[in-house]
């Protein structure tokens, strides 16, 4: 694409300037933030800046001054939706789960400040109550596989997404200090953890995992705690570990 800016030609610093500038969209970022993150200086993140928004996939905010994803972002996001790359490479690995564990399998993806569950794989003796689950969003730390997700972040951004949603979490249940200890049991065991967290009678077990490479996401193992037995629950997690050894899925170790 020739974007008539010099200095804006570089596929690699678009690319990454557009992914700061998503993980960090419900904030926004001001010129002065995206250069310092990036490496840049400000009149090359500016140009930059210029390429994204001319062609929709930033938006600046006109009363603060600081930087969105675009609607074009949304429309690439929402086709990827429809066959997610993630989907594709994890589906074969949790019908195998579902299939040697019987229980139901979630897959779990990072948006902005929560988990969207993107798939579920359900086993013989599935949870009914989780049937529909595929498609909704929880908070991240609020169920198994999404507080394997959220133990993988950074504390300082762990902190600013709780500050930003406290009063969902206090609504949930979810302290700051339970949600720091759940995060920190999760880092110590290389796994989540959790019974009755969002269905009464159910206990999961939920690892986070490397996706080709750069991205990450979590798969869990739920059933009805009258299943899982400490001794069913090694098994799982073995299921897990020998399942999420392939080239395309490695588990994330904290």
């Amino acid at each position: 694409m020739n974007s008539g800016f010099p200095g804006a030609q570089s596929p690699a610093r678009l690319v990454a300037v557009l992914r700061l500038i998503a993980g960090h969209h419900v904030q926004g970022l001001a010129i002065n933030e995206l250069a310092q993150l990036a490496g840049l200086n400000r009149t090359t993140a500016r140009r930059l800046l210029m390429v994204l928004t001319q062609s929709g996939f930033a938006a600046k905010d006109e009363s603060s001054g600081r930087y969105r994803l675009g609607v074009e972002a949304m429309f690439t996001g929402m086709s990827a939706m429809t066959k997610p790359p993630i989907f594709e490479a994890c589906r074969p690995v949790m019908e195998r789960i579902a299939r040697r564990t019987g229980h139901s399998v979630f897959l779990i993806v990072r948006i902005g400040d929560f988990a969207h569950c993107l798939h579920v794989e359900a086993g013989d003796h599935p949870l009914h109550a989780h049937s529909l689950m595929t498609g909704q969003i929880r908070l991240l730390g609020q169920g198994t596989a999404s507080l394997a997700l959220a133990a993988t972040l950074r504390d300082r951004e762990l902190k600013q997404i709780y500050e930003r949603r406290c009063l969902d979490y206090e609504a949930a249940g979810i302290t700051q200090d339970r949600l720091w200890q759940m995060v920190a049991f999760t880092r110590k065991l290389q796994h989540s953890e959790s019974e009755n967290l969002l269905t009464t009678g159910a206990v999961g077990i939920g690892v986070a995992i490397r996706v080709q490479a750069d991205h990450v996401a979590a798969i869990s193992v739920a059933t009805h705690a009258s299943r899982m037995t400490d001794g069913h629950k090694e098994a799982v997690f073995r299921v897990l570990e020998e399942e999420l050894q392939t080239p395309a899925i490695r588990l994330f170790r904290y």
